[in-house]
């Protein structure tokens, strides 16, 4: 059998005495164990050119093959003083942003960001699969960025305008271009003042509207891509958790949070809080939990709304999907009515010429149709049991932290 070469990372290197030594080389498609006959005078983390016999690693549970070195070449040698194994000691925190291209490199951070972006693959390849057409929006908007969320000032040729908090207002104009069913992977930016694990300024979100469906069908599509991606994060949830999510109404969680002594009950009227959430996943003992019907008020001027008698106010036609305390998905029907529409711009006081173009859509006829965001890094983290979002963005943009 003819030698093999192989090029890649060397890391790992560990001398078993003065005539062997072993090392770990990561290639473009796996990684393979090496054997050199003695420790090789190579600094870690180096570029290298390997050749030597491979064979079947028989003896190792992490490697298929091995190759045993005749020679090796550095292509790029490591010159840097921060290493893997050096970060590998270090918490996670912002301290190690400055040195994320040698973190990425810990086999753990690189399995978790795969299992990220494979799962956003599967995600893709089930949205073609329901038959949704993926659509791009634009990232740079002018007058219709909705809604009095802290938005980023960009200068465009002299004229205002913003980094997209949506994409929701211009998917809105697809449907009525009879791109009845559509989705969009993109990242979005938002300039609130938060330190929470839970927020970054630019973060990724999915985004599904479809025609002709109500809240039933998207809390129902949503379950599906809640199964695909902890199926591809290898999630630690059981079946019966994710086979039959449970739903209750924001009536039930002020109800749910009353007998709770841990903090505050949740006022009727108020923003659902995370420690109320989590005391509904404790009552439900099920981590996953859809919330439905939450007061018109806390809804944007987009969202459609109804009369309910029960509670004796107008409530939305909305869904939202918490795990535990986290917020993982958000949507609802949409206004059709143009009459509606300006009624609800007038509730929150929003000035109807910003928005003249998404008026203009709306007259000209819409089916009625729902909408839905997914906080991908969201899900993600918690599929991965992870703290903080941050642990699986590459180079995270939050308050305070912009460079690298």
């Amino acid at each position: 059998m003819p030698p093999t070469t192989l090029t890649g990372r060397l890391f790992q290197i560990r001398p078993m005495g003065k005539r062997l030594a072993f090392a770990v080389l990561r290639c473009l498609d796996q990684e393979y164990l090496c054997v050199f006959p003695g420790r090789p005078d190579i600094a870690e983390e180096s570029i290298v050119r390997i050749t030597g016999m491979l064979r079947p690693a028989e003896k190792s549970r992490k490697f298929a093959e091995e190759i045993h070195v005749d020679d090796v070449q550095v292509l790029a040698e490591n010159t840097s003083t921060t290493t893997m194994a050096r970060l590998r000691q270090l918490p996670y925190s912002r301290d190690i942003l400055s040195d994320q291209h040698v973190y990425m490199r810990l086999p753990e951070v690189r399995e978790r960001l795969l299992k990220k972006w494979t799962a956003i693959k599967a995600v893709r390849d089930l949205m073609e699969d329901e038959r949704y057409v993926e659509v791009q929006s634009p990232r740079i908007v002018g007058s219709m960025a909705d809604g009095p969320t802290m938005k980023f000032k960009v200068d465009f040729f002299g004229r205002e305008a913003y980094l997209s908090l949506s994409n929701l207002l211009f998917h809105t104009a697809f449907v009525a271009g009879d791109f009845s069913s559509v989705f969009e992977i993109s990242p979005l930016f938002r300039a609130d003042i938060n330190h929470s694990s839970q927020h970054l300024s630019e973060f990724l979100i999915l985004e599904v509207t479809a025609a002709h469906r109500g809240r039933d069908d998207m809390i129902a599509l949503s379950d599906r891509i809640v199964r695909r991606v902890c199926a591809h994060t290898d999630a630690p949830l059981p079946d019966e958790h994710l086979a039959d999510i449970p739903v209750v109404t924001y009536e039930d969680v002020v109800a749910i949070t009353t007998k709770s002594e841990d903090h505050a009950p949740l006022q009727r009227g108020d923003r659902i809080k995370p420690y109320h959430a989590r005391t509904v996943a404790r009552h439900l003992n099920r981590p996953l939990f859809w919330v439905v019907d939450m007061p018109a008020h806390h809804k944007a001027f987009f969202s459609s709304t109804r009369y309910d008698p029960l509670v004796g106010t107008e409530v939305a036609n909305d869904f939202r999907l918490y795990w535990d305390e986290v917020g993982i998905i958000d949507g609802g029907e949409r206004v059709t009515s143009p009459q509606r529409l300006l009624e609800r711009m007038a509730e929150q006081r929003l000035d109807p010429v910003r928005f003249d173009y998404y008026v203009k859509v709306v007259k000209s006829g819409l089916p009625p149709f729902t909408g839905l965001g997914l906080g991908i890094d969201r899900l993600m983290a918690k599929c991965m049991s992870l703290a903080n979002i941050r642990q699986v963005v590459p180079f995270p943009r939050f308050i305070d932290h912009l460079e690298p």
